[in-house]
């Protein structure tokens, strides 16, 4: 209780901001009794009741607040804060845009917004909220989350990083850090995030979402058996009390299901999670192709192919909507359509600059191209660093100067070509401070059509082109949920992806022979075939010695820990056949259209149909 009960609605509300919310609601409760129709208690009991966390009851009294004075704009912000609240952002939204067209410009009301803009599935206008929070409190920590999340709904990885790297005070709320470590974990920061949740962990070792969280960093690092220990501390029974972390750890225990083998369990608490699905639609699509993925392995193709298609349909929503440039005639993928000119690669002007020129591993995606990677990265003389968009930072930087990539190859000067490897390999070194003498090898499929300038940059360079049944590659490209905005509009389909597949080597096969780049092409079939004998014959291409230990490889990158491509589960298995030929238990979905985009590849790459 508090010493003086306010005489009024003011002097309560002061309460209110010395953090006596039950003082307050004392108040109005007392004084509603006695004027049932005073609307400013009413609002002071609606804020005590949302200042404890009472969202619920709350709720009421800001709905009758905003219909019986509709011209107050603070009511119709307080009612759409309150629906934030009870995670209901989506109908949110009008109570908000009420509030703003009605005057309110405070922060509180842009953080709302772009809560509930993103709910509903527009990262652009959300970003423009959170932005317009931020230049009045620019360094609240709850608004740079959110405008983390968002950055990681628009696919901008490293800008969401970026914000994340402002947020490491520890003195920052736990729940607030708990966020941040999930957001660097969603952005494939395992490292970083690993170190937050044990930090949380030093704290409360008992906190169901960090050690979910842990648990899922060394999932994804292939450290099975410290994830099941970690799994083992979580108190089920806590962290079923908030629906959000419930779910959490179900996708943990199905993932961990899956990798040991038990598709029927990884099904079952997939499905069960799917019910009630997250509300970050990231989250949600993964969690499809997840589904997709083990009722593949149960041979149940319909049920595949239905998880698949609503992942698709997910993800294709959200990169329309936060990448509409991809959609215009001269939008990313139009690259693909532009002639290369003729120019003369293997310049030396500007290279003289005491750096290896790096190892290209090319190919379309989910050519073996990961396996490839971790064979290379094995041997002492070369150093990979998973994929990285070093090369295509180069081609953003010649698009941002008329006539842009590939017209300007051909006026590259000597001062260009210093610079643009100055860069490229100032990436290859943070990535890879340890690289010392070692060759770089950089590892990213569709750098096939990047060639050009690989080619203009470094005249030493090697290509390593993998190859694998296009069917095979096809099927596989589709059961993926690339992060790459491109990929989620051309992966859409089996038929987009074929069609894309012969747009790929089309462009490819135009400029191949003008380039003349020493090119060495490994088949997927026959490395997991003969590993000793192909792998003999890649490093002999490469002029480097030859060792038995090589082929431990899959081990090397099982200690190696994060692999951030799909592959990152099979890599460090045994080499196996079990993916060739996958395509067929497909085949009543290839044949028409699939077949036939595929059919003159499958010929030229010397593979069989039936």
């Amino acid at each position: 209780m508090p010493a003086l009960i306010p005489r009024n609605a003011d002097a309560a509300l002061l309460l209110l901001e010395q953090g006596d919310a039950a003082g307050a609601e004392q108040a109005a409760d007392a004084a509603l009794k006695a004027q049932p129709d005073a609307l400013d208690w009413r609002v002071v009991l609606a804020l005590a009741l949302s200042h404890q966390r009472r969202a619920n009851e709350a709720l009421p009294h800001f709905e009758a607040l905003a219909t019986l004075q509709p011209q107050v704009p603070e009511h119709w912000s307080n009612l759409g804060n309150c629906l934030c609240e009870l995670d209901r952002e989506q109908d949110a939204l009008i109570p908000l845009q009420r509030a703003f067209q009605r005057g309110d410009r405070s922060s509180g009301v842009f953080h709302a917004l772009a809560r509930a803009e993103l709910a509903h599935g527009r990262p652009i206008p959300a970003l423009t909220c959170i932005d317009r929070a931020l230049e009045q409190l620019p360094l609240d920590a709850e608004f740079l989350l959110l405008r983390a999340r968002i950055l990681f709904a628009m696919d901008e990885t490293e800008a969401a990083g970026e914000v994340i790297a402002k947020l490491r005070d520890p003195a920052l709320p736990l729940a607030l850090r708990v966020e941040a470590a999930e957001i660097q974990l969603n952005l494939a920061q395992f490292g970083p995030a690993q170190a937050a949740f044990e930090a949380l962990l030093s704290e409360d070792a008992a906190h169901p979402s960090a050690l979910i969280g842990l648990a899922t960093c060394h999932e994804r690092s292939n450290r099975l058996n410290e994830a099941r220990e970690v799994r083992a501390r979580v108190d089920t029974g806590r962290a079923c009390v908030h629906p959000d972390v419930a779910s959490a750890l179900k996708q943990l225990d199905a993932r961990l299901a899956e990798r040991s083998g038990d598709h029927v369990q990884a099904r079952a608490l997939l499905e069960e999670v799917l019910l009630h699905p997250p509300r970050d639609p990231a989250l949600r699509t993964n969690l499809r192709f997840e589904l997709g993925k083990v009722c593949a392995a149960q041979k149940d193709t319909h049920a595949a192919i239905a998880a698949f298609t609503a992942g698709h349909a997910e993800r294709l929503a959200s990169v329309t909507a936060a990448h509409p440039a991809l959609f215009r005639e001269d939008g990313l993928l139009a690259v693909l359509d532009k002639a290369v000119p003729a120019f003369s690669p293997g310049e030396r002007a500007g290279t003289d600059d005491g750096h290896r020129d790096p190892v290209f591993v090319v190919g379309f995606p989910r050519s073996g191209t990961t396996l490839l990677e971790q064979l290379l990265d094995a041997h002492a003389g070369l150093a990979s660093f998973d994929e990285q968009p070093f090369l295509q930072r180069l081609v953003t930087r010649m698009n941002a100067e008329p006539p842009g990539y590939p017209a300007g190859l051909p006026a590259m000067t000597a001062k260009v070509r210093q610079d643009f490897r100055r860069q490229y390999f100032a990436d290859v070194a943070k990535q890879r401070p340890d690289l010392g003498d070692r060759r770089p090898v950089d590892k990213n499929p569709l750098y096939l059509v990047r060639l050009p300038l690989a080619a203009a940059l470094f005249p030493d360079t090697q290509v390593i082109l993998a190859l694998r049944h296009p069917c095979d590659v096809v099927l596989s490209c589709w059961m993926q949920n690339f992060r790459a905005p491109a990929f989620a509009v051309t992966f859409e389909t089996l038929a987009s992806t074929a069609r894309m597949y012969d747009r790929v080597f089309r462009t490819y096969f135009s400029f191949k022979d003008a380039l003349n780049l020493p090119m060495h092409t490994l088949r997927y079939e026959d490395l997991v075939g003969n590993v000793e004998a192909e792998s003999r014959r890649l490093f002999d291409f490469l002029g480097l010695p030859w060792s038995e230990d090589l082929l431990g490889f899959t081990e090397r990158a099982r200690s190696r820990g994060v692999i951030s491509t799909p592959s990152y589960t099979q890599v460090v298995q045994p080499v196996n056949k079990r993916a060739v030929g996958r395509w067929q238990l497909w085949r009543p979905w290839f044949e028409g259209e699939v077949l036939d985009t595929l059919a003159p590849w499958i010929e030229r790459f010397g593979y069989a149909i039936d």
